[in-house]
């Protein structure tokens, strides 16, 4: 059977609904939406640790980074920024010592210079009673923004120009009208005729310079304005596989196409991570990891998810360990989502043993015992902190209960003990969180070094056989106030089962 063209929305209609759904997003350091500081907890040798790095938003810039040391016995903590290029031997500075904090024995901070855009590991290390350790926590630097001068400091500055460029003029005539002439006596006329031509001509080459030097400033300020990170543009539309509706994301970026960007290595083994959210209700989520068909179009078969308005964000890591999101929307209509023949039947996408989509209502997180059901008939608790404010450190506790209300044990779900993502409703904020932190594995796993446990403390992270029962944590604070949506995705028995909460993040 012949493949239908792609199934796409009106281009003045779609670049609308783009243009209102990308307004007020800025970009992240290690690829998220509209968050931009970076999260990290793992074990450095002995120490458990929890990290986070603020990346500044200009570059040159420093980034503000705070170690918690949990249990104390730290006599000595280290950071060091190393570029994912850095030679192994001497091509990185020295590292700077973090300062104990009053009050927080457990508590250091430090500051580091990031002199260039790109991929970066921090290394933190730790010294003390229990011996020394070390972990690496990958950074994305990126350039944000430019600081404009102030309108009230560029007129002064104007001012104390033009005051110079007379004072110039003035001296420039009065060293030819009097430089020469007898003590007591005054200028002729053919003197001051050739000071005036002198102060014309001073005139003509100050305002030459200040040109020459203007060109070359507006120069400057384009290359650096140029380094601005501006996210890969990407194209998202319904395709057929076959006989089977099929999500198709093709990277338009010239940038891309021109080969400016390295290729893409493994995150948990998949060259992508696609998240799909329902927008505007947030009753419809997936997860799914597209593959390749091409060198810049991905394709996934269509999750279980009705038909709508969606807004998708596709997880992706550079050889060099750059990491970015990459987000679009896509209208889906029940024209797009008809089967012809047999499921399945003609395809050539496998479906991911991985994937995996839910839909219903998230449960509002109020009171002490909030709870979300999932699909085998366990509970998902959330527990601890509810009272969410923005920029205020947390961790997110939940826990599973088994339909026998015991605490449900759990498998690792691609590597980790659990998966979570979270958007802010109206789209301008979406992260990806493990319970290693919002750190990217594939960044880390690059940019690590040779023969370095990575941090993650076991294989599933977050504390391995030490967490309780069924519990998974994750560290976060959120950037912005307003109602987000936050989905916990657990394995138990083979099956990925996914849980969602709403929430409100106040000021």
């Amino acid at each position: 059977m012949a493949a239908r063209p792609p199934v796409r929305p009106g281009r003045a209609a779609r670049l609308a609904r783009t243009a209102a759904f990308v307004a007020g997003l800025y970009v992240v350091a290690a690829g998220h939406v509209g968050s931009k500081n970076v999260f990290f907890s793992g074990e450095a040798g002995p120490y458990p640790v929890s990290v986070v790095i603020r990346p500044p938003e200009v570059i040159p810039g420093l980034a503000e980074v705070s170690v918690r040391v949990s249990g104390g016995g730290a006599d000595r903590v280290t950071v060091r920024p190393v570029r994912w290029d850095a030679a192994p031997e001497g091509g990185a500075p020295p590292p700077d010592v973090a300062v104990s904090v009053a009050g927080d024995p457990e508590l250091y901070a430090a500051e580091l210079w990031l002199m260039t855009v790109g991929a970066y590991r921090v290394e933190v290390a730790v010294e003390g009673t229990r011996g020394s350790g070390e972990v690496s926590v990958p950074v994305t630097s990126v350039m944000l923004g430019v600081l404009d001068l102030p309108p009230g400091l560029g007129w002064i500055l104007a001012a104390l120009a033009l005051l110079l460029v007379a004072g110039v003029v003035s001296i420039t005539g009065a060293a030819v009208r009097e430089s020469q002439v007898p003590a007591g006596e005054a200028a002729g006329p053919g003197r001051r005729r050739r000071a005036r031509i002198a102060m014309v001509l001073t005139a003509v080459g100050v305002a030459g310079l200040l040109y020459l030097g203007n060109a070359w400033w507006e120069a400057v300020d384009r290359d650096v304005r140029s380094g601005i990170f501006e996210r890969l543009a990407v194209e998202g539309a319904i395709v057929r596989d076959g006989g089977t509706p099929a999500l198709e994301i093709a990277i338009t970026d010239p940038a891309w196409r021109g080969r400016d960007w390295s290729p893409l290595v493994p995150d948990h083994g998949k060259l992508m991570h696609m998240f799909v959210v329902g927008a505007p209700g947030m009753d419809a989520f997936a997860h799914v990891h597209p593959v390749p068909v091409d060198s810049s179009t991905f394709r996934v078969p269509w999750p279980d998810l009705p038909p709508g308005e969606y807004r998708i964000y596709g997880d992706i890591v550079q050889e060099s360990g750059f990491a970015q999101t990459v987000v679009d929307t896509v209208t889906v209509d029940a024209a797009a989502l008809a089967i012809d023949g047999e499921v399945g039947e003609g395809a050539t996408l496998l479906p991911d043993a991985d994937d995996s989509a839910w839909t219903g209502l998230p449960m509002a997180a109020a009171g002490p015992r909030s709870e979300a059901p999932l699909a085998d008939g366990s509970i998902l608790e959330w527990q601890g902190d509810q009272d969410l404010r923005v920029d205020e450190e947390t961790v997110l506790t939940f826990r599973v209960w088994d339909p026998d209300e015991k605490p449900a044990e759990l498998e690792p779900y691609m590597g980790m003990r659990s998966h979570a993502a979270l958007t802010r409703d109206d789209g301008a904020v979406f992260v990806h969180l493990h319970p290693a932190g919002t750190i990217s594995m594939g960044s880390l796993s690059v940019l690590a070094p040779e023969g370095s446990p990575m941090g993650e403390g076991s294989p599933m992270g977050g504390g391995g056989a030490s967490s309780p029962t069924g519990v998974v944590e994750f560290p976060f604070a959120f950037p912005q106030p307003g109602e987000y949506t936050i989905w916990v995705q657990v394995k138990r028995e083979g099956r990925v089962l996914t849980g969602a909460f709403q929430a409100t993040v106040m000021e």
